[in-house]
């Protein structure tokens, strides 16, 4: 499953917006790339998931313990959630609640978790745009998040760059502040991360970076919008739909794309592949072993047919035409055999209550019994006598039929 990640840009949506995009098979490196308006981004028909990305500078978090009891998963408690999320972030908020979208992140530590804000006019206005451009976005994703791992991200243009931080002390944390910051706000800041921890900054800010006194590493926005294909859940909360698709069919195209495209899965991939194929030439192999069996049997009822029975000019089915040949000698000879009524009515005369029986009846050499009511634990019974003497019992209907058991 490929997904087409697109970077909303911070300004209101125009017709003249430009997006940066990516179309990733796995979710680690990118197919293609590049910038386009939304009428020429790659058509979605060809991927399977199309994801919208919010840029740093459009999105806010906040860290609230919400009150217990409040259960977050249950769609019937969305509207309480949010209402309660409306009253925690009341002081925090420069805009009104009521105008942003809100959202939670999908790694909680116990009831502390981290929300996600943005303007809700500004987002729905370049969703809208890429839907009327034929890019229904399904997964909403944030360019970067709250994280314990640590990492030091510079990016933006000269005039105006900006540091991210993450993993401040190991702990879950974002920071974001102006390159250009006081000294006293950015030595504490870097103290509290390895020393030894790259600076991933854009090509533009490599020589700004070096201030930092820390390795530095280029890293492009393409490479900083994949990255953001790695957030395991979905800002698309609440009131938000993105094309009506659920979110727990969004979670198995997730699982699915992890599972199908991701190197860490590649040796279960690879074993998955062997034991399939080792599978299926042991069962070739034992298919073939079975039919070589069937046919040399086959063979050995021919040949036994014609030493036996010589003037039997063609052969089709073996075992019926000994048997046919055999009634025949039994006819001739004047021998009863297990299906003439004389056997049959022996064979009858050990079923129990049998001088009960209303009426005998010999046909298609069956003896069908009429008025003979036994249950079921003394049918059972003699259906395993005569089952070992080579006849066998059923019922049909009212009646029992008695016949001899035939042996292909």
């Amino acid at each position: 499953m490929s997904t087409l990640l697109i970077q909303l840009p911070a300004e209101l949506a125009h017709s003249a917006a430009e997006y940066l995009y990516i179309v990733s098979d796995d979710g680690q490196s990118a197919e293609r790339s590049g910038q386009a308006n939304a009428t020429l981004l790659p058509a979605s028909g060809r991927t399977n998931q199309v994801t919208a990305v919010i840029p740093v500078s459009r999105l806010s978090w906040h860290s609230i313990t919400l009150p217990p009891g409040l259960n977050v998963q249950s769609r019937r408690q969305q509207a309480r959630v949010r209402a309660v999320l409306e009253g925690l972030l009341e002081e925090k908020l420069l805009d009104d609640a009521s105008t942003l979208h809100l959202a939670l992140d999908s790694a909680p530590g116990g009831q502390s978790y981290w929300v996600a804000a943005c303007d809700k006019p500004w987002l729905q206005s370049h969703l809208q745009l890429l839907e009327s451009s034929g890019h229904v976005a399904n997964r909403l994703v944030p360019e970067q998040w709250p994280s314990a791992s640590a990492q030091l991200l510079l990016w933006g243009d000269n005039g105006n760059a900006q540091l991210s931080v993450t993993g401040l002390d190991g702990r879950s944390s974002l920071a974001t502040l102006p390159l250009r910051a006081d000294a006293s706000l950015l030595h504490p800041l870097l103290s509290r991360l390895p020393a030894d921890l790259p600076v991933l900054a854009e090509p533009q800010l490599a020589r700004a970076a070096e201030a930092l006194q820390h390795p530095v590493n280029i890293f492009t926005a393409a490479q900083r919008l994949l990255q953001s294909a790695s957030y395991t859940g979905d800002l698309a909360q609440f009131d938000l739909d993105l094309g009506g698709s659920t979110r727990a069919r969004r979670r198995l195209l997730d699982a699915w794309q992890s599972v199908a495209k991701a190197p860490q899965w590649r040796a279960a991939r690879w074993a998955a592949g062997i034991a399939i194929v080792a599978q299926l030439i042991g069962m070739n192999a034992w298919a073939f072993k079975e039919n070589r069996a069937i046919a040399q049997r086959q063979l050995q009822a021919k040949q036994v047919l014609q030493t036996t029975f010589p003037r039997v000019p063609v052969i089709v089915d073996a075992p019926v035409q000994m048997q046919r040949e055999l009634d025949m000698l039994r006819s001739n000879s004047g021998a009863l055999s297990a299906a003439d009524l004389e056997a049959l009515l022996a064979a009858s005369a050990t079923i129990s209550s049998m001088p009960n029986a209303k009426s005998l009846e010999y046909q298609d050499k069956q003896l069908r019994i009429t008025g003979l009511d036994l249950n079921p634990e003394a049918l059972s019974d003699a259906q395993q006598s005569l089952e070992a003497s080579g006849y066998q019992l059923q019922r049909e209907g009212a009646d029992l039929i008695l016949s001899a058991k035939t042996h292909p």
